[in-house]
C-alpha cells in the first residue's frame, strides 16, 4: 500500500519512457491521480554535460518537493 494512501504525502518518480506503465500500476492501486515527476529518458542524461543533469535535478527536486508539500502541480 502506498504511503499516501496512509494519509502521508508521497510522490512518483518515473523516467519518461515508463510513465504508461506508472499511471496504469497507479490506476490499478486505486489512486489515478497520483502526483508523478516525470525524467527524461536515460539515454537524454547519461551522456551530457554536469550542468544539464544539475538543471535536469533542480527540477525534479522542485517537482517532489512541491507534492510532498501540497503546493505542486503535476510535473
Amino acid at each position: 500500500m502506498l504511503l499516501q494512501q496512509h494519509g502521508m504525502p508521497s510522490t512518483v518518480l518515473v523516467t519518461e519512457r515508463f510513465v504508461k506503465l506508472a499511471k496504469a500500476t497507479m490506476r490499478g492501486r486505486g489512486m489515478p491521480d497520483a502526483p508523478m515527476v516525470i525524467l527524461p529518458r536515460s539515454e537524454l542524461t547519461e551522456y551530457v554535460e554536469r550542468a544539464a543533469v544539475e538543471n535536469i535535478l533542480e527540477e525534479a527536486m522542485s517537482g517532489v518537493i512541491g507534492h510532498l508539500t501540497k503546493k505542486g502541480a503535476p510535473v
